[in-house]
């Protein structure tokens, strides 16, 4: 009996323990807040883009619609769908993901969930019977996209689908998938294949799951004023150190090494994937003006390591093309890099989506 009493009382107290956040996600969305009451939808957009720095437009037949919302702190995704649901618009994406149009919704069905600054809408389901094969399966066409500042170096092709529900409760299944891409602007476009549904599913009640994604919220600048000789100089952004190794004339062409070092357990890249992230590594020479060229010419030995990243730029010197010396007084070397690289899962809920 005392065993038992101490067992109910361990019971009892971890009820009253207060439950536990839900999980964060690795990438912090922008918040958003809105609190002007009887304001239209272009008010709420201006004041939503200003915050997120992402270009809203409205056409013009919704401009004037009444938008009764609020936020405060809400992710931009979900702020901007929720007043695109309360004035049936759409939200529609131009130029790869970098600009945003809420558009009248018309006929138009719009089934899309937000996860931090991410977001997944269903774009087609297409229905095919291979009657050689006597099977019948259905690809479900998925676009994700993302917050135009977040920097994603891979992305799943294909979602892991952890439930499916339709009206018959009849068995159905979705094919696995474990290839990967690099995204060329903010948006990627995934396909689920699913096994089991019949003209009597109508639709899919529910369609759950998640993808792994390689990225980072930002990209970070360091800027180095070309010392007489006094290298390395190194300078830090929060966990990320650049130095700057070595400035050397040969002739009429300059070698510049940058090293960079990331912390501890940063994401592994296959071989052939290791220049998904480096796109967005480059050496840039700025005059006092603050016009700037970029440096194309460098050599990586070791590619897919994110750290440390030894890079060593190469340019001949050309004045007139914005060349310079970089030991002239006034210019700057400035390296770009991403912040430190995260590997995440996104979890998504999808309901309501009509079969054909």
């Amino acid at each position: 009996m005392r065993i038992l009493t101490i067992i109910c009382v361990l019971v009892g107290a971890l009820s009253l323990l207060p439950a536990a956040d839900p999980p964060k996600p690795a990438l912090a969305p922008t918040p958003v807040t809105w609190n002007k009451s009887g304001k239209v939808l272009g008010e709420v957009c201006v004041g939503l883009s200003e915050q997120s720095k992402i270009p809203i437009s409205v056409a013009p037949a919704a401009l004037k619609t009444q938008c009764p919302v609020a936020f405060d702190r809400v992710p931009f995704w979900e702020a901007l769908q929720a007043s695109a649901d309360k004035t049936r618009t759409r939200i529609a994406l131009s130029e790869g993901g970098q600009k945003v149009e809420l558009v009248p919704r018309g006929a138009s069905q719009e089934i899309a969930a937000t996860n931090g600054a991410f977001r997944v809408v269903v774009q087609q389901v297409v229905g095919r019977t291979l009657l050689e094969l006597g099977a019948t399966f259905h690809d479900v066409g998925l676009l994700v996209h993302w917050e135009p500042r977040v920097r994603v170096y891979r992305i799943d092709t294909a979602p892991r689908i952890t439930k499916i529900t339709d009206p018959t409760g009849g068995r159905v299944t979705a094919e696995d998938g474990s290839a990967k891409t690099l995204p060329t602007n903010s948006t990627s476009e995934m396909k689920v294949r699913l096994n089991g549904l019949t003209r009597k599913s109508e639709q899919l009640t529910a369609l759950d799951g998640e993808f792994t994604v390689t990225a980072a919220d930002r990209l970070l600048a360091f800027a180095f004023d070309v010392p007489d000789g006094k290298l390395p100089d190194a300078k830090k952004q929060g966990d990320v150190t650049a130095a700057l190794k070595r400035v050397q004339k040969i002739k009429d062409s300059w070698e510049i090494v940058v090293e960079v070092n990331y912390p501890a357990g940063q994401p592994v890249f296959q071989s052939f994937e290791g220049d998904w992230w480096l796109r967005d590594n480059r050496l840039l020479l700025r005059a006092p003006d603050g016009k700037t060229v970029t440096i194309d010419d460098y050599e990586i030995p070791e590619r897919e390591r994110a750290t440390p990243l030894v890079v060593t730029h190469r340019y001949k010197e050309d004045p007139k093309n914005g060349f310079s010396a970089p030991t002239t007084k006034g210019w700057k070397l400035v390296y770009e890099t991403p912040a430190p690289l995260v590997e995440f899962k996104v979890p998504f809920k999808l309901k309501g989506i009509p079969l054909p």
